[in-house]
């Protein structure tokens, strides 16, 4: 009755819409139009095969591969300038904003740009991207107060401008720069309404440009490659590669590489005689858009670039748009687009010139390139301007209607009735029904009741001990609410027989949950008495913006926390093999994790691990303190097999290069067993141990799966490893572990960061401080997993 009421209430207020003839009919328009004037540019339909030995095309994790069908074809967002941020980084958060804990320049400018920013403009879109070109240093900045001044420099393009100098001490210069350099000087026809304030603020003022020093035009090649790997694992595994192969091939027709920071020349200057070399840069960007199209390849020519014949270059002052581009397309780029100057088109994914045009080939209907190859800035065009001359629909096939043939009826829909309708029953039965369910006695059967800790529903637990060990971190224990047991939780048994594992706590006032990994039971006779009263042990700290972590810190003794779970991680057995050593940096409360490896590999008596543990002050690592004691007594129980050491930020103590270097068996050998280099070619396909089905892993190699249980209508949650080890005998298996767990920050400054993809969060590819070590000594590569928590 209430469902149909509200079906009934919403179709008085919501009369039936009417929907129109096919968009699709809309593109037909482009037939009418008039011939255009083909482009000024050449183009050829292929790439030309390479004659190099080029890198071979990287295997891609299953999931996540390259989308070959979409046409790529005008696949470009329209924008008036980039701003390429040099970060002198090759990797970022998915939020580019979000890097080095929100002081950058990034964030700076998508306050004053971007949405609801006050100099936003949505018919000046302009592209704000992070570089792995380093900034010009401080100091050779004219008139710096400091040599050590902290600066950020800037690519503009196709303005084809470098700013060198960005002072982070003031945030003027990021005015500076938005009204000096990045507003129209004329604004679009729709803002002709605004008042003249308004419109003076959204327009460039060049007296703003005074402010910046050092800028100067931009006379070398730029070629950007997308290598967000914290946003995609595919654009993290082609950006590398595809860099390495442009280093190569430039220099091959005559270019030259340059890398290092942009220095502006001093005032007054004399240019050197003699024949110089076209330089060209290569760097990686963030996100642009189009990941599926991996590797994505901007190519920007300056103005002044010129033929190896001298004659201006057909694509000058152009940027020019490449998507599914693979080493061996590299060599063609070089040779066809920036030598010859001509656009590939079965790799083009659109273009723009230094005046802000789009250019995209001309397609027919049924998206083929036309032998004429024009070029089409026009956008697409509205229902009006789609209707022929006498104002009527085109039909499908292209030809008006007349008089004589009346259009295609209109369509009714009840969509927004039936939507109402459905929102409603999926809010009723979306998890809701799964709690309210497992709540009540079953009605047959067994009374046998649920376990304590289930997957897909929260279960209440009481804290019955609360020790607070630093101003701002904690360790609670809970019990299960259903003590005392009548028998030990099956599922928590599991969860610590796999070794590793997380639970979610939710924060009920705003519906919102965090993972939290539990602490190990410091001995066997305790986790049995862990299993019997339904206990788990938890270190969190407090954070200022944390919902759930500022939830718990005020629950006192006696409160009840509800808890899902247990989310199952990496099976370190596995992994490891028969004797293998772990490496574990842990950030912090990232130490829970550790003390959860350390449980399960020492269980073996020829494994061996070490852990290095970062810590703000001395207080977060002292003697006395809980954690502290529990490494100890692994230490003392485990002699030879274990040791740890503690890294303290107030000390001026870090881990660094060198400390984890130390850490690993001889980095600089290639390979450091002859059963370990057997093992690492052996294991390419394995889930455990390939390093590209590794990019991919959401860190979970068990699943809980639903089975109908032996008693009548019940069912029960069964663990279910995800795979087997597939490498040989002779192989034998594992590899060692580097492992890393904390705060994102600390993830992304040594391993990386992690990745997004269809909706999960993966391990993404090796970067940071130990991406340089596996660059360095490709040995660690072969003979080492790293793994991040």
């Amino acid at each position: 009755m209430i469902i149909r009421r509200l079906l009934a209430q919403s179709s008085a207020r919501f009369p039936p819409t009417t929907i129109a003839t096919p968009l699709r009919r809309f593109a037909t328009r482009a037939q009418h139009q008039p011939p255009k004037k083909p482009p000024s540019f050449p183009t050829t339909p292929t790439c030309p095969s390479p004659t190099c030995a080029c890198s071979p095309t990287p295997d891609l994790p299953e999931g996540v591969e390259i989308d070959h069908k979409t046409e790529l074809n005008g696949v470009m967002s329209s924008y008036a300038q980039h701003v390429l941020i040099c970060t002198g980084k090759d990797d970022w958060p998915s939020k580019i904003e979000e890097d080095n804990g929100g002081d950058n320049l990034a964030a700076d400018l998508k306050e004053l740009i971007g949405r609801g920013g006050k100099y936003n403009d949505p018919f000046h879109n302009i592209s704000v991207l992070n570089s792995s070109f380093p900034s010009s240093p401080g100091g050779a900045m004219p008139q710096s107060p400091s040599p050590d001044l902290q600066t950020t420099s800037v690519y503009l393009l196709p303005e084809f401008k470098y700013v060198p100098f960005l002072p982070r001490v003031s945030f003027e210069h990021a005015k500076a720069l938005v009204k000096g350099y990045l507003l129209p000087e004329k604004l679009h026809q729709f803002h002709k309404g605004l008042s003249p304030v308004h419109r003076d603020r959204l327009l460039r003022a060049p007296a703003y440009q005074e402010a910046l020093v050092g800028v100067k035009d931009v006379d070398e090649v730029v070629v950007l490659i997308c290598g967000h790997g914290g946003r995609d694992v595919r654009c993290g595994i082609y950006g590398p590669l595809l860099r390495g192969e442009f280093e190569k091939r430039l220099p091959e027709q005559g270019l030259e590489v340059l890398t290092g920071p942009v220095v502006p020349a001093e005032e007054g200057a004399k240019a050197l005689r003699g024949e110089k070399k076209t330089g060209a840069r290569i760097g990686l960007i963030s996100h642009i858009g189009g990941h599926k199209f991996a590797g994505n390849v901007i190519v920007y020519l300056p103005p002044n670039f010129k033929t190896e014949d001298g004659e201006k270059h057909p694509l000058a002052g152009h940027g020019i748009w490449y998507g599914r581009v693979e080493p061996k397309h590299v060599e063609g780029i070089v040779a066809e687009t920036i030598r010859k100057g001509k656009v590939i088109e079965e790799l083009f994914r659109g273009g723009v010139k230094q005046d802000g045009e789009i250019l995209r080939l001309e397609c027919d209907r049924r998206g083929d390139l036309k032998n004429t190859h024009r070029v089409s800035t026009t956008p697409v065009p509205s229902p009006e301007a789609a209707k022929g001359n006498d104002g009527q629909q085109p039909t499908e096939d292209g030809q008006q209607q007349t008089g004589e043939e009346p259009p295609p009826p209109r369509r009714k829909s009840n969509i927004l009735p039936n939507l109402l309708a459905a929102v409603f029953i999926l809010t009723l039965v979306s998890g809701t029904f799964d709690e309210i369910f497992d709540s009540l006695p079953p009605l047959f059967g067994s009374s046998t009741p649920p376990d304590i800790l289930r997957t897909k529903t929260f279960s209440p637990f009481k804290i019955i001990s609360r020790e607070q060990v630093s101003p701002t971190a904690f360790i609670i224990t809970v019990q299960s609410s259903s003590s005392p047991l009548s028998s030990p939780s099956a599922v928590l048994s599991q969860a610590w027989q796999h070794g590793i594992f997380s639970v979610e706590i939710k924060q009920p006032q705003i519906q919102v949950s965090r993972d939290y990994t539990p602490l190990p039971p410091s001995s066997p006779s305790e986790q049995t008495d862990m299993l019997d009263k339904g206990i788990l042990r938890f270190y969190i700290r407090r954070y200022d913006k944390g919902e759930v972590s500022t939830y718990l810190s005020r629950l006192s003794i006696g409160d009840t926390v509800e808890i899902r779970g247990p989310k199952l991680g990496f099976n370190i057995p596995s992994r490891l093999g028969g004797d293998g050593k772990i490496v574990f940096l842990a950030g912090g409360t990232g130490i829970a994790p550790a003390l959860q490896v350390a449980r399960v590999a020492l269980s073996s008596s020829s494994s061996s691990m070490s852990i290095i543990w970062a810590n703000r002050t001395r207080e977060e690592c002292a003697p006395a303190h809980p954690i502290t004691q529990l490494l100890e007594g692994l230490k003392q129980a485990n002699k030879g097999q274990f040791g740890y050491a503690v890294t303290v930020d107030a000390e001026k103590s870090f881990i660094d290069e060198k400390t984890i270097s130390s850490q690993l068996s001889s980095p600089t050998t290639t390979s450091a067993t002859a059963a370990g280099a057997v093992g690492a070619k052996k294991s390419k396909s394995c889930y455990y141990h390939s390093t590209t089905k590794l990019i991919a892993s959401d860190g979970e190699d068990a699943i809980w799966e639903d089975e109908p249980s032996t008693k009548k209508s019940t069912t029960e949650e069964k663990y279910k490893p995800l795979d087997k080890c597939s490498c040989s005998e002779e192989s034998k298996g594992g590899k060692n572990l580097l492992m890393i767990s904390g705060p994102e920050g600390f993830i992304r400054r040594f391993a990386g960061a992690k990745a997004w993809s269809f909706g999960k969060e993966r391990q993404g590819v090796v970067g940071g401080v130990i991406g340089g070590l596996v660059r360095k000594y490709p040995g660690l590569g072969e003979n080492w997993l790293v793994l991040k928590m």
